[in-house]
């Protein structure tokens, strides 16, 4: 279930981390040979970037995936975001999928609920509008961000302050499980969250955690 959404700059020292800048972060044992690093401030595992697929090489994959709005199963776990969001959310706010796909299936299922969302994807709707969000989802994405420093400010600039932001991505749990874990075994997937690492991101860009739903779905309120 990947999402496309990937930067377009690469940092040039592998080493550094690509979210917090932390320095002399320890390797990892991963799969496909790629190096990997885990950062000993963010906890954020990332790869190499010597070891990124080109885009042309991405977008030849992303084009495979059948996430169509008419996919039972891909609606299903779409709600696992959307679901819990609609707590937040109401009908009179204006929403951004941050990395919404080919079919904007997300907006649509907002809109079955009375509500708003713009779609904004890198690679199939790269038109972004010059305007602020009360509300941002960004399922299955942030694991493909090559640089989720500078991705996280870009989604930071364009939601409004005591806004929400609705993020759904496998986090990782162990050094050990990390080699033979699925969602590492994906060449588009670079960038590995842990719980730790929403409560940096929080910090850093002060947001409020409001739900953590098995560690996979993370509701995050701006701070106004």
């Amino acid at each position: 279930m990947n999402r496309v959404n990937v930067s377009a700059v690469h940092r040039e020292d592998s080493n550094q981390c690509s979210l917090c800048d932390q320095w002399s972060n320890h390797k990892v044992p991963g799969p496909f040979n790629r190096t990997y690093y885990r950062c000993k401030n963010c906890e954020l595992i990332f790869v190499d970037p010597s070891d990124f697929i080109s885009e042309k090489e991405e977008l030849r994959r992303y084009d495979l995936h059948e996430n169509n709005s008419d996919d039972e199963g891909y609606q299903t776990f779409l709600k696992k975001a959307v679901e819990p969001a609609l707590l937040y959310l109401n009908d009179e706010m204006q929403g951004l999928d941050y990395g919404s796909g080919l079919n904007k299936v997300l907006s649509l299922l907002l809109k079955e609920q009375g509500i708003k969302c713009d779609n904004f994807d890198y690679y199939y709707h790269p038109e972004l509008e010059d305007k602020k969000y009360e509300f941002i989802f960004s399922t299955e994405t942030f694991e493909h961000f090559t640089d989720p420093k500078k991705e996280l400010e870009k989604i930071d600039n364009l939601l409004v302050e005591g806004g929400y932001l609705v993020v759904m991505t496998k986090t990782w749990i162990s050094e050990e499980r990390f080699e033979k874990w699925h969602y590492a075994r994906d060449y588009t997937h670079v960038s590995f969250f842990n719980v730790e690492t929403f409560h940096y991101i929080a910090k850093k860009w002060k947001y409020r955690v409001l739900e953590n739903i098995r560690n996979t779905v993370f509701i995050l309120q701006k701070s106004n």
